[in-house]
């Protein structure tokens, strides 16, 4: 069939009409998200903290959880912390939470609670032995922070938490304690992300974004066994507004990684709201 250029114009107008209306009723379909998308710094783990703050910028992720190995106990050294601080406070980026590694002495539990005072943070990430539960939860909340959980998987040793229920039975009568939730973990030791969000989502206060194809092994949000775009819309249904942190564990430098990761979200779940 031969059309007219009159007809043709219509037609090509039709479908750029249509074109639009599509994408409009693609972009009514997404949740709105509530929580505020940062980064978990061990993505970045082989920059130094200016090369962080230029990283954040070229991202626009300005919301961070502080978690370069150097900054974790034991072996951190807090005479820098001060200086780091104003370093990102400089640079205009958010130090929402500091992950301060596995706690496993009573002394640790202290220079936390220093770490904490140095930050100017409100709350922690990370692991403490069963033994040291309470006395977290003491300093929390005679000091007036919170610490969050962090289930993690390793490839040759049982890990404190890893499930659901192990991260229950650490908050249980522990009101100052909270779930730092991490997705590509939970991934590895065998749970649907979605599912074991369900059992703690009362609790999560931050969560780590990731996707992993085998355990151990991060990949591109979506690329993995996470099944991330229900898990994505599945926080932004229930409001979630914590800080979602992107994380990503391969390689030196994954910038590109990290903007896939900021794309894919965006498809998933509108941030027009946010500050992103």
């Amino acid at each position: 069939m031969h059309l007219n250029r009159r007809q043709f114009t219509g037609a090509i107008s039709a479908g750029a009409s249509a074109a639009v209306l599509k994408s409009k009723l693609r972009a009514a379909d997404k949740p709105s998200a509530a929580f505020t998308l940062g980064l978990g710094t061990y993505t970045f783990r082989n920059q130094d903290v200016a090369g962080l703050i230029e990283r954040c910028r070229d991202l626009n992720l300005r919301t961070i959880e502080l978690s370069h190995p150097q900054f974790m106990l034991p072996q951190a050294d807090l005479s820098t912390f001060s200086t780091v601080r104003q370093q990102l406070v400089t640079g205009d980026v958010d130090l929402r939470s500091w992950f301060c590694g596995d706690l496993a002495k009573p002394s640790e539990v202290d220079r936390m609670r220093e770490g904490v005072h140095l930050f100017g943070v409100k709350m922690v990430s990370g692991s403490a032995t069963h033994e040291l539960l309470d006395a977290v939860n003491a300093a929390c909340t005679k000091d007036g922070f919170q610490f969050g959980i962090h289930n993690h998987y390793f490839a040759n040793r049982k890990f404190l938490y890893e499930s659901p229920d192990d991260v229950l039975k650490a908050l249980d009568g522990r009101p100052a304690l909270f779930s730092t939730f991490d997705t590509g973990h939970m991934i590895a030791c065998g749970f649907d992300p979605t599912n074991a969000y369900e059992k703690l989502k009362a609790h999560v206060r931050i969560i780590h974004l990731k996707d992993e194809d085998a355990p151990g092994h991060g990949v591109i949000l979506g690329k993995g066994k996470g099944d991330m775009a229900r898990f994505l819309r599945t926080i932004s249904q229930d409001r979630f507004s914590g800080l979602a942190a992107i994380e990503y564990e391969e390689g030196t430098d994954p910038t590109k990684e990290v903007a896939q990761y900021i794309a894919f979200i965006r498809d998933q779940v509108s941030l027009e709201t946010l500050k992103v």
